[in-house]
């Protein structure tokens, strides 16, 4: 498997589970703008509550071939092992599939994930074992804490002006590479200093 980052908003994602599990894969893909429809017989009272609020489609039956039809990506989640293995084998050459009791039957892993503003962490052990994915991940979550919010931020902004101004490749570097400085992390202070200098290079050149 290559790791890799895909936008999904928009994108028609078809799960088949309305379980619990189901729940799990479906959360962080509507928070992503995906347009999700779930195809089971019985709905999770959480996801009975956001068909309720219009945020996902739901059709009350059993599976059938053509659910998957056009579908970007697929989710396999129903908790029975031979109706996902019969989804996965149904899916086109070109469509993403996601099989939770079998993942390689699918093309595709969910790694675990959390994210910090523009910061995003995945980790992955490539089906083996979710829950060791799931330590490293909250491992990796307590050392980036929500400070890294507004940091990333001022990082994207710094990296714009740094591009406006005309300078070598050497001294933008020096410049980008200061802002790495754990000081910016937490001082605000330091942060809008810096920005407001560059904000007079900028203006200046």
């Amino acid at each position: 498997m290559y790791p890799l980052t895909v936008r999904v908003e928009k994108k028609r994602v078809v799960v088949i589970g309305g379980g619990k599990v189901a729940g799990f894969k479906i959360i962080p893909l509507l928070k992503q703008g995906a347009d999700i429809v779930v195809v089971s017989p019985e709905l999770d009272a959480n996801l009975v509550k956001l068909v309720e609020e219009k945020k996902i489609r739901w059709y009350q039956r059993e599976y059938e071939k053509s659910d998957i039809n056009g579908a970007f990506l697929v989710v396999a989640a129903s908790s029975d092992a031979v109706l996902n293995e019969k989804v996965a084998e149904d899916t086109a050459e070109n469509q993403l599939v996601n099989v939770i009791t079998n993942p390689e039957s699918g093309n595709v892993h969910f790694p675990a994930a959390f994210h910090r503003g523009l910061l995003n962490i995945a980790v992955s052990t490539g089906g083996a074992s979710p829950k060791l994915a799931k330590k490293i991940r909250d491992d990796i979550a307590n050392k980036y804490d929500e400070a890294y919010e507004s940091y990333l931020d001022f990082l994207y902004e710094v990296r714009i002006k740094v591009k406006e101004l005309q300078i070598e490749k050497r001294e933008r570097n020096i410049l980008l590479q200061e802002v790495l400085k754990s000081i910016y992390v937490q001082n605000e202070q330091k942060r809008e200093l810096f920005l407001q200098e560059l904000e007079g290079r900028v203006h200046i050149r």
